[in-house]
């Protein structure tokens, strides 16, 4: 994922500048150590060195001061990466996972200004993750553990190095940063630290550089095995009211219905073309097929949509409709569009028994709804009133 290779270019890049700033105080060294031992040869070299008075050179085997606040500065960065890292998996997580993000114990307030200023769903997301990702970064590592458990079911905290020593990481990192190395007595006793004053060490940069490639590692490989199963914690039965297949061929002329962010009336409810759109399949460059599901009313406005850009000549199209009777219990609603286009596949009455049923079928509706669309046709004057294939008063 990218975020993944963005952490680990940044921890390349920190430690290859620690490594090049130490070769350089070597080498500084080095040369001032010659300069002062064979100056004359190097002054008929036409060399000469004038030691800015903020150099000291380091007594050898001992870390000077310039050294280990380098280490510490880099210790920091690293620290700070890894927590960025982590926060941006999750917004990574949520572009294409919506699921464990649905929380019924979160509640979002928005003026309505600022709601029909929204151009997008995306402007939504944006607003629902970055108020979910403010919480989270003035939280800490405790905090980001524990959302990775609650939220994505991702145990971080019994990942290597452990939670321990990561902790530790977290806790060495604040007191660099809030005390200037200075050692607390909560330190102290959790860490059975002795000392007043804490640092970093060359070798603990390292370990501390080797354990977050190794964890963050692991962690994508979680992250990859839980995107596997849609982050879910139980698969969801419930079945779409109406599915749609549309296969399209598309002209030079254009439209924007398939557009994620299209707009279309379903009864008396707006509805985005994302809010039916399950997927999309290129069976050639020029004709995919678009897989819709939703309610039947979502179903049954867009594909009359469909329809009308048919007869305008902006797309070729074949729709292929199903309307499910697991909801026929449900109240029925129907609007003057879905009445006008069952009126239209009617023949002339008399109508054979059962013609509700076989309209229903070259529709991809339900019966009930045929049939109730029917008995409304008969109510308005536009049929008559039939039974056994013969219209009553005749």
């Amino acid at each position: 994922m990218r975020t993944h290779q963005q952490f680990i270019s940044e921890l390349n890049k920190l430690i290859n500048f620690y490594k090049s700033s130490l070769y350089a105080y070597d080498q500084t060294d080095y040369f001032l150590y010659q300069w002062r031992k064979k100056k004359d040869n190097l002054i008929e070299l036409d060399i000469e060195v004038n030691p800015p008075t903020f150099y000291k050179s380091k007594l050898k085997g001992v870390v000077s001061e310039n050294q280990k606040n380098l280490a510490e500065i880099v210790f920091v960065r690293f620290v700070s990466a890894l927590e960025v890292f982590l926060i941006d998996q999750i917004r990574e997580i949520f572009i294409s996972h919506k699921e464990p993000f649905k929380k019924e114990n979160i509640i979002l307030e928005f003026r309505q200004s600022d709601l029909l200023s929204i151009k997008s769903t995306a402007d939504i997301y944006n607003l629902v993750i970055s108020k979910e990702l403010r919480r989270l970064s003035s939280g800490g590592f405790n905090e980001i553990v524990k959302y990775y458990n609650k939220t994505l079911k991702i145990d971080i905290a019994n990942i290597y190095p452990g939670f321990k020593i990561m902790e530790e990481y977290h806790q060495r990192r604040h007191l660099l940063v809030h005390r200037l190395g200075k050692t607390d007595q909560f330190y102290r006793d959790k860490y059975n630290y002795q000392g007043h004053n804490i640092t970093v060490e060359n070798f603990y940069l390292e370990n501390c550089f080797e354990d977050f490639k190794k964890f963050s590692e692991e962690i994508l490989e979680q992250v990859k095995n839980r995107s596997k199963e849609n982050f879910s914690t139980q698969k969801n039965n419930k079945k779409p009211e109406a599915k749609c297949q549309i296969e399209v061929e598309f002209t030079k002329k254009t439209t924007p219905i398939f557009e994620s962010n299209y707009e279309f009336w379903a009864g008396d409810a707006l509805c985005m073309f994302n809010n039916i759109f399950d997927r999309k399949v290129f069976h050639s460059a020029e004709k995919p097929t678009f897989y819709l599901s939703g309610t039947a009313m979502q179903i049954l406005a867009y594909t009359a949509i469909v329809e009308t850009e048919i007869k305008r000549s902006k797309i070729k199209a074949i729709i292929v409709s199903k309307i499910s009777n697991q909801n026929s219990n449900k109240p029925i609603l129907l609007d003057k569009h879905l009445i006008e286009k069952i009126r239209l596949k009617l023949p002339e009455q008399p109508w054979q028994k059962n013609q509700h049923k076989r309209t229903a079928k070259e529709l991809g509706l339900s019966n009930v709804i045929v049939s109730k669309a029917i008995t409304e046709l008969i109510k308005n004057g536009t049929f008559k009133s039939q039974r056994g294939g013969k219209i009553l008063g005749e």
